[in-house]
């Protein structure tokens, strides 16, 4: 029967490890006691044992692969006579020795500490937290397997109850495919990009009053509507002429600086997954041009009827959370691009002009932008040209 052989827990907030190197190849003999694979997290090294003889039947995780603590990373066939009678809780390995990689010499590896000295991350947090020492630790009575302190011991000692908080019991909603695929596109930019935000708030007076004049005979003459979502696209097109470094992709170790400027705009749909269609050329194209356009790809969005093109080749993205009611977002960047702007809410608010207090049309714009490539000076700059000329807007610069 085949026996998983699982990665360690390696410490306190340790939540994944890398292998170093297997020690036994697949369809090899290996007995009990004996170090299958060394495992590495920051500066811990660990051996994983099998306490049971058999054969190593696969290597899920190769050399230099990781895995998520608790993850299976192979499997050795045993008899069912070679499975010790008692395991806790079901584990195939025996508890991993820990090396420091400050201790260790190469080519060496230090003996397992006793059993009894272990402390688990559960432990260790309450020691921490509490400002227990070694030896304060080792005054309290132990109730754990050979002889190992435990949290209840540890609570017991400190007066508290040991009862864990019931599990609060609700509705498991398991998310759609296209939910999971945002779910990951977003931690992977996470974790891909140095992530920097920084806000600037606009005076939208005139573009408002703009609008407002405007809307009917702009509805009217064009079809569609006079949106501060094709307003700040319009600008931000124009921008970036000036900015190449932002209109950019990062490719590797290098950066792919683009020729056109190829705008996506988020889109929210009702089942709450979200698009990113594309305004092509966005910066030689007219305002008219620019709010039929948006207008006809939120609508494909909205229909679910957007085609790969639609889709394809943005090098910049806006994110107008504002149609939510939100004022201020931290938008997270759509890889392999290098920045994205958020929209807030327009709305009244009270600013001081020439000394006075006036009330004015005002939105915070918020850039994000990844700080491997563009520095906070650049940001500034290019939230500040966004601003500087949408608040210089005409009738006659829109074309209206």
């Amino acid at each position: 029967m085949k026996q998983p052989i699982i990665m360690p827990q390696m410490g306190q907030s340790v939540a994944e490890g890398a292998i170093i190197r297997w020690l036994r190849r697949v369809g090899e003999p290996v007995k009990a006691d004996e170090v299958l694979v060394e495992i590495e997290s920051d500066k811990i090294t660990v051996t994983v044992e099998c306490p049971y003889d058999g054969v190593l039947d696969a290597i899920l995780k190769q050399p230099g692969d990781h895995a998520a603590v608790g993850e299976v990373i192979g499997y050795v066939e045993t008899s069912a006579s070679s499975i010790p009678a008692a395991r806790p809780h079901g584990a195939a390995c025996a508890e991993p020795r820990l090396v420091t990689a400050i201790d260790a010499t190469p080519g060496t590896t230090s003996a397992a500490e006793p059993p009894a000295d272990w402390l688990s991350p559960a432990v260790m947090r309450l020691a921490l937290e509490h400002k227990l020492g070694r030896d304060d630790l080792a005054r309290i009575p132990r109730s754990g397997r050979h002889g190992r302190l435990t949290r209840a011991d540890v609570l017991r000692h400190l007066g508290q109850p040991t009862d864990a908080p019931a599990m609060i019991d609700g509705e498991v909603v398991p998310m759609s495919s296209i939910r999971r695929t945002i779910a990951d596109h977003m931690v992977q930019s996470i974790r891909t990009s140095a992530h920097v935000t920084m806000v600037h708030a606009v005076d939208m007076t005139s573009v408002s009053a703009l609008r407002r004049n405007q809307k009917e005979a702009f509805a009217a003459a064009h079809g569609v509507k006079l949106t501060y979502t094709a307003v700040l696209l319009f600008v931000t097109a124009r921008v970036l002429r000036d900015f190449p470094v932002i209109n950019a992709s990062v490719r590797g170790t290098d950066l792919v600086l683009h020729p056109d400027i190829h705008v996506g705009c988020a889109v929210a749909l009702p089942d709450e997954s979200l698009v990113v269609p594309v305004v092509h050329q966005a910066d030689t194209r007219t305002f008219p041009e620019i709010a039929r356009e948006l207008d006809r790809l939120i609508d494909l969005s909205r229909r679910k009827a957007l085609r790969r093109e639609d889709v394809a080749g943005g090098t910049f993205t806006i994110s107008n959370f504002g149609s939510f009611g939100s004022l201020i977002g931290t938008p997270i960047i759509h890889q392999p691009q290098v920045a994205i702007l958020g929209v807030g809410a327009v709305r009244p608010a009270p600013v001081v002009v020439d000394g006075t207090v006036a009330i004015r049309d005002q939105v915070y714009l918020s850039l994000t932008f990844d700080h491997r490539v563009i520095d906070g000076a650049m940001g500034g700059r290019f939230l500040n040209a966004i601003q500087t000329q949408t608040e210089q807007l005409t009738a006659s610069t829109l074309g209206l």
